[in-house]
C-alpha cells in the first residue's frame, strides 16, 4: 500500500502556481479572498488534525441521507485520504477545544457553526456550506453541518494536491448552488460488482456529487423475444418474490447493498434507489406473464387486478433497505391510452410509500394525456425529454424538478444513433447557454430559448443527474468501461451543480483541462484506473527459461514485484494493469481452451471457435470475448508461441509471433454494428494448466512491437 501511495504521489502533476493563488478546483470555490501577503500553508511531516469536541458526534444533515456521518466520522476519512495522497506526512487525529490556542505548528481544525448562513441559489440553507481559513501555520475549517466539513476537506486535499502540498492563505466560502448534483447508471442491463458501484461513489464525492440514482431493474427491448435479458438487482428476503430472481448470481444481498449504501455516505454521496414499474417491467411480466400488457410485454397492465398488489409487495420488501429520504418509482415511457391509470398508479405509489416509510417518491417524466386528473405534486419529476413534459410549465405550475435533460446528460454505453458514448464536452461548454457563453449548469433545459428556462434561484429546480444507459445490455461492455465513460464527464456536471455558470468564479474549460489529469489521477479512496506503481515503463518482467523452476520468481524490472511458482502457474502481487499497457506471453500452448492470464476484473486465455480451432480470448463477468477472425496456427509441443496485447480505453489488441492477429471487438445488438472492447491486463496468475511458461513482460504505456524484446 505504501508503494502505491507513492506512486500516487510523484506522478501527480504539479499544477503551476503561485502561493498566493488558488489552483483550478473542481468544482470551482463561490469565494476567495487572499491574505494579500503572499503566504501558504505548507504541508509539513507532521500534521495534528483537531475534531471540535463539542460538535464531533453532530451528524447535522438536511439533506437526502437517512445514515449521515458524524464530524468526526467525516474527518476519519479525511485523515485517511490525507496520508494515502501524502505518505510522507504523519497525521495525528484528536479531539479538542478548537477554539483555544494550539501548540502544534500544523493544525488542521474541524467544527461546525450556524452563523455561516450557507444557502442555495434559491435562498433555502444547506448543511453543505463551509468556511477554510488559512495562514502559514494552519488550517481551521467550519462546516454548517458535517457533510459541508467534508467537502471542506475535497478543498484542501485538491488544492495540497494541485500545488505539490501548499494552500494558499486566505478564506474560502462556498456552499453549492444545488442540492441534487448527481449521476445514474443502469444497473438492470449490465451487471455490476457491488465494490465497482462503491468505487464510483468515492471517485464521484471527490468532485462534491451528492446522488447516485442507482437504476436496479430493466430489460433490454426484447425485439419479439419474450425471454430477452431482464434483471432485478436485489435479493428478496421474501420466499413469495422468489420469481422475480431468478439469477440469484446476479443480484445484491441486504448486507451487500447496506454496506455499498455506508460507503457512500462516508463519503456524502447519497443512494437514490431506483425500481422501475410499470414500463421497463419485463423482469417481472416474466416472473408474472399475466400481468403484461397484451401489446408489450415490457408494461404491466395497470388495469389487471394483481399488478398494484404485485407492485406494492416488491417496495414493501425492499423499503427497509434504502437510506435516503426520496426514491425513483421509475415510472417513465408507458402506453398512452392508459394514462388515466397510469396517473392514479404513481399517486397510489407515491402514497403507498409515504405511509409505509415516510419517503418521498420521484419519477421520470412522462406526458401522459389526460384531461381528468394528474399527478400529485408531492412528486418530484426527473425531466429527461422535451417529448415526454415540459421542465419549466411544471416549474411554474408548482412540481419539484431534476434535470437531466438527454441532450446535454445522457450517454449509452458503446453505440447509439441518439446519444454519446460519453459527455459531450463541446455541448457543455461552449454551446448549452445562451446567457452565459454556452456553458452549461442545472438551469439550462432548452439550450436555444433562454426564455423556457427557469431562473437559477427557482426553488422548484432541484439539481441535475446525468445518466448513463446500457441499452444494449450485458455483452456490449465490461464494468469498468462504464467509469472510462464517466470519469471525465462527472466532474463537469459536478461543478456545475455547485456553482451556476453566471457567477464570477464559475469554473472554465481552460482550467478545467488543465487541472483534470492531475486531480483525476490522485482521486483517493478507489484505483478504478487499475493504476500499477512503477519506476518506469517497465513494470514486471519474470524469466523462467533458466532451467530448474524455482518456487520464487524474482521481478527483474526493478521494482519488487517477485511471484510464487506453484504448480506451473506464476502467482503475482499485482492483480489488474489498467490502460494503457503492453504484454508479452512468452509460452508452449497446450491444443485446447484454457486460461493464460487470470485477474480479479477478467481472464484471457486460449478458447474454442464455433466452426472448430482455436483462438484467444478475454472472459469479463462470465461473458467470453473471442478473437473471432483469427485462428491459431498449428505448433509443435516443444514450440514456444509469443502473445502480445495492447490495451487502451478504446479497445484491446493481440498479436502472435510478431504479426497483429486483430482487435476485440462486440457485435451490437447481435447486428453488423461492431465496437471495440477495452479489457484491463490480468496479471494476478500467468500460465494455466498445460501451459509451458517461459517468460512474462509487463510495460506501461503501448510499445512499439519493434522495440519489444523477447
Amino acid at each position: 500500500m505504501r508503494l502505491w501511495h507513492f506512486f500516487l504521489l510523484i506522478s501527480i502533476p504539479v499544477w503551476p502556481v503561485l502561493a498566493l493563488e488558488l489552483p483550478s478546483l473542481m468544482p470551482a470555490v463561490h469565494n476567495y479572498l487572499g491574505d494579500g501577503a503572499a503566504s501558504a500553508f505548507h504541508l509539513p511531516k507532521n500534521v495534528r488534525i483537531v475534531v471540535d469536541e463539542r460538535a464531533a458526534h453532530s451528524d447535522k444533515d438536511n439533506g437526502l441521507s437517512l445514515i449521515p456521518p458524524t464530524l468526526l466520522d467525516f474527518t476519519q476519512t479525511f485523515k485517511s485520504d490525507l496520508e494515502a495522497l501524502f505518505p510522507k506526512t504523519s497525521v495525528s487525529l484528536s479531539l479538542g477545544n478548537v477554539d483555544e490556542p494550539l501548540d502544534a505548528p500544523a493544525v488542521i481544525t474541524l467544527s461546525l457553526s450556524d452563523a455561516l448562513n450557507a444557502t442555495l441559489a434559491d435562498g433555502s440553507p444547506t448543511t453543505e456550506g463551509y468556511e477554510i481559513n488559512v495562514s502559514p501555520n494552519s488550517v481551521r475549517i467550519l462546516g454548517s453541518g458535517s457533510k459541508g466539513a467534508f467537502w471542506a476537506t475535497r478543498t484542501l486535499l485538491q488544492g495540497l494536491v494541485l500545488t505539490g502540498g501548499q494552500f494558499p492563505a486566505g478564506k474560502v466560502v462556498d456552499q453549492p448552488d444545488w442540492r441534487t448534483r448527481g449521476f445514474m447508471l443502469d444497473v438492470g442491463r449490465q451487471w455490476y460488482p457491488i465494490t465497482f458501484l462503491a468505487d464510483l461513489c468515492t471517485y464521484a464525492s471527490w468532485y462534491k456529487i451528492s446522488e447516485f440514482h442507482v437504476h436496479l431493474s430493466d430489460n433490454v427491448s426484447p425485439r419479439g423475444n419474450f425471454n430477452a435479458y431482464a434483471r432485478f438487482r436485489l435479493r428478496p428476503e421474501d420466499a413469495a418474490l422468489a420469481g422475480l430472481t431468478p439469477h440469484l448470481n446476479e443480484t445484491y444481498s441486504r448486507e451487500e447493498f447496506d454496506a455499498f449504501q455506508a460507503t457512500c455516505a462516508a463519503r456524502g454521496v447519497t443512494v437514490v434507489p431506483e425500481l422501475e414499474s410499470p414500463g421497463h417491467a419485463l423482469v417481472i411480466t416474466q416472473w408474472k406473464p399475466e400481468l403484461a400488457l397484451s401489446t408489450d410485454p415490457t408494461l404491466i397492465n395497470l388495469t389487471v387486478p394483481d399488478a398494484i398488489p404485485t407492485i406494492k409487495l416488491i417496495w414493501k420488501e425492499f423499503l427497509p433497505w434504502f437510506h435516503t429520504k426520496q426514491v425513483s418509482i421509475g415510472a417513465d415511457e408507458y402506453n398512452s391510452s392508459l394514462a388515466d391509470d397510469y396517473i392514479n398508479f404513481v399517486n397510489e405509489m407515491s402514497e403507498f410509500i409515504g405511509q409505509e416509510s415516510g419517503k418521498t417518491i420521484r419519477l421520470w417524466g412522462t406526458l401522459e394525456p389526460s384531461n381528468r386528473t394528474s399527478v400529485s405534486k408531492n412528486i418530484t419529476i426527473q425531466h429527461w425529454d422535451f417529448g415526454d413534459d415540459d421542465p419549466f410549465e411544471l416549474i411554474r405550475s408548482g412540481y419539484d424538478v431534476i434535470n437531466s435533460e438527454d441532450s446535454f446528460q445522457y450517454i449509452v454505453m458503446k453505440q447509439s444513433g441518439s446519444f454519446p458514448q460519453s459527455l459531450n464536452q463541446t455541448r457543455l461548454w461552449d454551446g448549452a447557454n445562451v446567457n452565459t457563453g454556452g456553458i452549461w449548469d442545472p438551469h439550462v433545459f432548452d439550450r436555444g430559448n433562454a426564455s423556457n428556462n427557469p431562473n437559477i434561484a427557482d426553488p422548484h429546480l432541484k439539481g441535475s443527474i446525468m445518466a448513463a444507459w446500457n441499452d444494449h445490455g450485458p455483452t456490449a461492455s465490461t464494468f469498468l468501461e462504464a467509469f472510462y465513460a464517466l470519469k471525465q464527464g462527472l466532474p463537469v456536471v459536478a461543478s456545475a451543480g455547485w456553482q451556476a455558470a453566471a457567477r464570477p468564479r464559475h469554473l472554465t474549460h481552460a482550467q478545467f483541462l488543465a487541472a483534470f489529469p492531475a486531480l483525476e489521477a490522485a482521486a483517493p479512496g478507489q484505483n478504478l484506473d487499475r493504476r500499477v506503481p512503477s519506476r518506469g515503463a517497465l513494470v514486471a518482467e519474470y524469466d523462467l527459461t533458466g532451467g530448474a523452476k524455482m518456487a520464487s520468481v524474482r521481478d527483474q524490472s526493478g521494482n519488487g514485484y517477485d511471484a510464487r511458482l506453484v504448480g506451473g502457474v506464476l502467482h503475482t502481487p499485482l492483480g489488474s494493469k489498467g490502460h494503457n499497457y503492453t504484454l508479452l506471453l512468452r509460452a508452449q500452448l497446450p491444443d485446447a481452451p484454457g486460461t493464460l492470464l487470470a485477474g480479479p476484473d477478467d481472464s484471457f486465455g486460449v478458447a474454442a471457435l464455433p466452426g472448430g480451432g482455436l483462438t484467444l480470448a478475454f472472459t469479463s463477468s462470465n461473458i467470453t470475448y473471442l478473437l473471432s477472425n483469427y485462428t491459431l496456427p498449428a505448433h509443435g509441443e516443444q514450440d514456444a508461441v509469443d502473445i502480445v496485447l495492447t490495451g487502451t480505453e478504446h479497445g484491446t489488441s493481440a498479436f502472435v509471433d510478431g504479426a497483429h492477429a486483430g482487435d476485440f471487438i462486440v457485435s451490437i445488438d447481435q447486428t453488423d454494428v461492431f465496437e471495440p472492447m477495452a479489457f484491463v491486463a490480468p496479471v494476478q496468475t500467468v500460465g494455466g494448466k498445460g501451459v509451458g511458461l517461459e517468460k512474462f513482460v509487463l510495460w506501461d504505456g503501448i510499445q512499439s512491437m519493434a522495440t519489444i524484446t523477447v
